[in-house]
């Protein structure tokens, strides 16, 4: 990596154990000198995994079988039927149903296969820009601030869930609102990403005055300090920031939305495909679209697309299980690498899945996008070879757990790679990891590793400084997201 400098400065690990084995970790009393903690994940997930998915064996309302031509209207109007109706299941037969790009499920319906080697859904033709099946109204609403009020905190830390605030007017329990702060010269500077250059061309890492948000929920309101249900994933700084609540007008949002139990297949192959967006084969076989919730797709095998799974911004307590990707070519990096699971929401939770298709087809595994707030979640996750990696792509994505995974993990600055990429995460945490391992932490940020048994990847331009906690021995607890879980209902 080139055009950036590595500006560090001493962050202090302090972990209280009270007279317990070297490989157990209390993750509660995790801080740094600064008052950060590790992120609660246990949010993540369908409805904060409060709740488990509903039954995949439940009657349908109307069951479709094969039969020859396009099947994408038919299918589409039994969806909307079924969703006018006041939802339900739309249950595909065994066989294969040819398909366009362009299904849409909508609130309160599921569609389901008879089983991943029973019904498959064959896409004949794809566009630009249109994914084979989405979830969600698709609202483009664009959540603009009604009333601000000042955070005063001189310091927030990772894992706080209380802020105090200048006015606490116009906030109520229950209102969902942006915790937010714009990135500001000093802050970027501070981070080393204020003078990327490449190739004798300034890039841009986050632009002065660009918002970062996370989308809350207030728990309480106890006088001037606001208590929200899910902790914070990243630090709000007075020194390098002027941090605050948003309030917003929200748009309608999609709910309680299935896919399981089939197979999305699309011949011939878009996998090996040069990534061109002008092109059909960019297209995500699913996208969860923006201002979807509640909703998951599980028990899915998806072969010969590209770009496989895209969760969209502002949606949240999305759930994806035992899906199995395949990709059949190798891979053109020559305009980027192609993403399996590319995450812009929150409190997703991808678990029990993985990549089955060629082990030298380079890819991104699972993947954050641009200023992608936490927490996120990635448990038990598959792939063939460390040429596929779970690897927060760019720009400060925050809050994201990887664990028990032979997968390799990176949480580091790409600094001019891409378009001036930069720090790509901050709050990560590799929990368990069997792969290679390369953490790093930003000047102004932490990112750990906990019981990481695979080769820790430190080349000499850009030190693995990240906090590493019982390198070359797992830890117990085996989950943190089990145990952050366990202890949030009660159990622990």
């Amino acid at each position: 990596m080139r055009g950036s400098s590595y500006l560090c400065q001493p962050i202090w690990l302090v972990v209280f154990l009270q007279c317990v084995p070297a490989s157990s970790v209390d993750w509660t009393s995790i801080t740094n000198s600064r008052g950060d903690r590790l992120p609660d994940f246990s949010f993540c997930g369908y409805h904060a995994s409060d709740k488990a998915l509903p039954s995949n064996s439940g009657s349908s309302s109307v069951t479709l079988q094969p039969s020859s031509g396009d099947q994408t209207s038919k299918i589409q109007e039994a969806l909307d039927k079924t969703a006018a109706s006041g939802g339900g299941i739309v249950e595909l037969g065994a066989g294969t149903f040819h398909i366009s790009s362009g299904l849409n499920i909508t609130s309160g319906t599921t569609l389901r296969g008879s089983g991943i080697s029973s019904t498959e859904l064959s896409v004949d033709k794809l566009s630009v820009n249109v994914p084979v099946i989405s979830l969600g109204n698709g609202t483009n609403h664009q959540a603009r601030p009604l009333k601000t009020t000042s955070i005063t905190n001189t310091y927030v830390g990772i894992g706080a869930r209380t802020v105090t605030v200048e006015s606490t007017e116009g906030l109520r329990q229950g209102q969902e609102v942006f915790v937010s702060r714009e990135a500001t010269a000093d802050w970027i500077r501070y981070n080393g990403m204020a003078d990327l250059v490449r190739d004798g061309k300034k890039q841009t890492w986050i632009g002065v005055g660009t918002v970062m948000q996370q989308l809350r929920e207030i728990k309480s309101i106890k006088g001037k300090d606001v208590t929200f249900t899910v902790p914070l994933t990243d630090a709000l700084d007075k020194k390098y920031m002027s941090p605050y609540i948003a309030t917003f007008t929200s748009p309608a949002t999609s709910q309680e939305i299935g896919l399981e139990d089939l197979s999305i297949t699309h011949k011939p192959t878009c996998s090996g495909k040069k990534l061109d967006s002008t092109d059909p084969c960019a297209s995500s076989a699913i996208a969860v679209l923006p201002w979807t919730v509640d909703s998951w797709v599980r028990l899915v095998n998806v072969t010969g697309f590209n770009n496989f799974i895209n969760v969209q911004t502002n949606s949240s307590r999305i759930t994806i299980e035992n899906v199995s990707l395949f990709r059949d070519a190798e891979s053109d990096g020559s305009s980027g690498w192609p993403s399996d699971i590319f995450i812009e929401g929150s409190q997703v939770l991808v678990q029990d899945s993985g990549q089955y298709g060629l082990s030298t087809a380079r890819a991104f595994a699972v993947v954050t996008g641009s200023r992608t707030p936490g927490p996120n979640a990635v448990l038990r996750h598959v792939t063939q070879s460390s040429e596929q990696q779970l690897y927060p792509h760019q720009r400060w994505a925050h809050g994201f757990l990887v664990e028990d995974t032979d997968a390799s993990v990176c949480f580091i600055n790409r600094g001019t790679a891409g378009s001036g990429h930069g720090w790509t995460i901050n709050a990560g945490v590799a929990w368990n990891v069997r792969g290679d391992v390369q953490i790093q932490s930003p000047p102004l940020g932490i990112n750990w590793g906990f019981g990481s048994t695979g080769k820790i990847v430190s080349p000499s331009a850009a030190p693995s400084n990240g906090s590493l906690i019982d390198t070359g021995s797992t830890v117990t607890p085996k989950s943190l997201f089990e145990a952050q879980l366990s202890a949030r209902s009660g159990g622990g």
